[in-house]
């Protein structure tokens, strides 16, 4: 009978154990192809592009005389940013960006730097090694990925701007970043310059999501869905904003001679940026949303996510020659970078 009580706990702990490794689980269970989110993004083409006439500029072409030349000026949304978040290295859902960006030698070396910089290793995933299901609360470390989009495959010359971002060039890698995001030094210095961004700057209404400041890939927040929403939105908003300090190629938030690109931020109006999920499912989401818990796309990915941002392009199509004038909508002035 002992034997027996013994042998029934004992499959009992190992069917526990295996339920506990299930849940743990952090590798995506079926990663995706950059051929995938091309096919994802274009069957969002129509949904997402918003695309509308607002406008005429006139370019002068050659000389003595110059050729005037009258082209459209439109207002669209372009998928230009992708941003992937993993649980840990190598567990990117993007499989080419997984390949290149987070391989074994790439970690060595944000190791070492690391290392050197702080005198410890760099570490990942979330703040204790229990059940998420045992937690009201978290702190989650996400590896953060901002890549460029392609949006390019479907540009009619002037007809469709041309997106600012270049395919496959990574914008920011939060492992390169490391010194800089774990210690806060680059945030603190942001923060001192725009204090107002401390106050009622929180991504979401009834239901708190995260803040938008300061923009760290460790996020407090019991639902993983959320906290890596939340670490892609302070990416691309360190990517295409004022970012001093942090390693990133920022964008330049222009698309030609009065033209401009919406900057990320908060934005639950979309007015200057539509979120597009493309893994592990493949849907628009809203952050902040009090609905949204995101618990079959966690269960999906086993928390890693793959997010293309669609970014507001407005004015002007670039034409060879010199612009002459814009009219019939506002001068659309500078990028504002906050």
């Amino acid at each position: 009978m002992k034997i027996k009580l013994t042998l029934t706990a004992l499959t009992a702990s190992l069917i526990y154990s295996a339920t506990v490794q299930s849940l743990e689980s952090i590798k995506p269970p079926n990663p995706i192809s950059s051929f995938t989110i091309a096919t994802r993004v274009l069957g969002k083409l129509f949904t997402n592009s918003h695309y509308k006439i607002i406008g005429s500029c006139t370019w002068a072409v050659g000389s003595f005389p110059p050729k005037l030349v009258p082209i459209i000026a439109v207002e669209q949304y372009l998928p230009d940013l992708i941003v992937t978040v993993s649980n840990a290295p190598e567990t990117n859902a993007w499989i080419e960006a997984n390949a290149i960006f987070e391989n074994q030698a790439s970690r060595t070396i944000y190791q070492k730097t690391y290392q050197l910089a702080t005198g410890f290793n760099l570490g990942f995933g979330d703040g204790s090694g229990q059940v998420d299901s045992m937690h009201m609360d978290e702190e989650r470390t996400r590896v953060v990925d901002v890549i460029g989009s392609p949006a390019g495959f479907y540009h009619f010359p002037w007809l469709s701007h041309k997106a600012e971002t270049q395919f496959g060039t990574p914008y920011y890698l939060s492992e390169a970043d490391a010194v800089a995001d774990r210690t806060e030094i680059a945030e603190i210095t942001y923060m001192a310059t725009h204090p107002l961004l401390l106050v009622n700057h929180d991504i979401g209404n009834t239901h708190i999501w995260g803040h938008e400041i300061p923009r760290l890939m460790r996020v407090t927040q019991p639902s993983r869905f959320r906290a890596s929403v939340v670490a892609a939105l302070h990416a691309a908003d360190i990517v295409t904003n004022k970012n001093s300090l942090h390693v990133t190629h920022s964008t330049t938030n222009s698309c030609g001679k009065n033209c401009v690109v919406a900057n990320v931020i908060y934005d639950p109006k979309h007015d200057k940026v539509i979120w597009q999920e493309v893994y592990p499912n493949n849907r628009n989401i809203n952050p902040g949303d009090a609905a949204d818990l995101g618990v079959d796309d966690d269960k999906a990915g086993n928390g890693n996510y793959v997010f293309v941002l669609w970014r507001k392009y407005r004015g002007c199509i670039p034409h060879k020659g010199k612009l002459i004038s814009a009219l019939s909508f506002p001068h659309v002035g500078q990028p504002q970078k906050r």
